[in-house]
């Protein structure tokens, strides 16, 4: 059988920037093993796959090279570009995805943009672990556990010229993986963040969408702003547009086409 696949590069700002993610485009669903064996075969930060339930209504599973994740934002954001730009929801203006984290709604905007809704997701003040603080070398000056743990830093120096060790990341248990994030020294850019998850076979991340469910309410509380831009740092990485929604938080982005074909399942 062979099952349409692209690799996009989402949050991009050209063809060789952003986060690629693979896309696979079902006529039936296959078993989570064999999906989880395909993520590994590409061995993408996220393979995605896309089953059509009804018109614009389709399902959406996201994988790691080693897990199933439970939301993706930079892997829902590639899927929607192919979707729009594929053919798939031809005419339409938003498509709405149904996944283990509930609805998602992605709207393409005027600008060729993506305007991603996601939850906006609770998170706790914690006590930074030795083994956390050890894992990234550096001290925060405030930490939260929620999906991810966010550790908060004095300056943006310190998160550019973290250093962090994924053997020591990847034995941190209770989070999906690890923000770091300050305030931005770029007057156009409101914050700036680095996102590590090892025990997802992703020792750092390229550009992330749902790590921002977390970040968004942080730093609008903090900055006392709706819409703020973000950079992550990253040698891939962009600057993009977030903020709060009534129903949550959104994030924007454009997304790039790098590969067009087929596996063989």
């Amino acid at each position: 059988m062979n099952v349409p696949y692209y690799q996009v590069n989402a949050f991009c700002k050209d063809s060789y920037s952003g986060n690629p993610a693979g896309v696979c485009v079902l006529k039936d669903w296959l078993s989570t093993d064999e999906l989880q064996s395909i993520a590994a075969q590409t061995y993408l930060p996220e393979t995605v796959f896309l089953f059509l339930n009804s018109p614009n209504q389709w399902s959406i599973r996201w994988f790691s090279p080693l897990v199933e994740i439970d939301l993706s934002g930079h892997g829902t954001l590639a899927a929607s570009h192919i979707l729009f730009e594929e053919g798939f929801s031809e005419g339409a203006k938003s498509i709405c995805f149904s996944s283990s984290s509930g609805e998602l709604k992605v709207t393409k905007l005027e600008n060729g943009a993506l305007s991603l809704a996601l939850p906006s997701l609770p998170s706790r003040i914690c006590v930074a672990s030795p083994l956390l603080i050890e894992g990234l070398g550096a001290y925060p000056n405030e930490t939260y556990i929620g999906l991810d743990c966010l550790c908060v830093f004095s300056d943006e120096s310190i998160v550019l010229d973290m250093q962090p060790d994924p053997i020591l990341l990847k034995r941190i248990t209770g989070a999906r993986g690890i923000i770091a994030t300050a305030l931005s020294a770029d007057p156009k850019v409101d914050y700036v963040t680095r996102y590590f998850a090892p025990a997802c076979g992703v020792d750092e991340d390229e550009v992330s969408g749902s790590i921002h469910c977390i970040l968004v309410p942080y730093w609008s509380k903090k900055l006392e702003k709706d819409t703020l831009r973000v950079k992550q740092l990253s040698s891939r990485g962009t600057s993009f547009k977030c903020g709060v929604s009534k129903n949550g938080i959104w994030v924007e982005g454009k997304a790039d086409t790098f590969m067009r074909g087929h596996i063989s399942i």
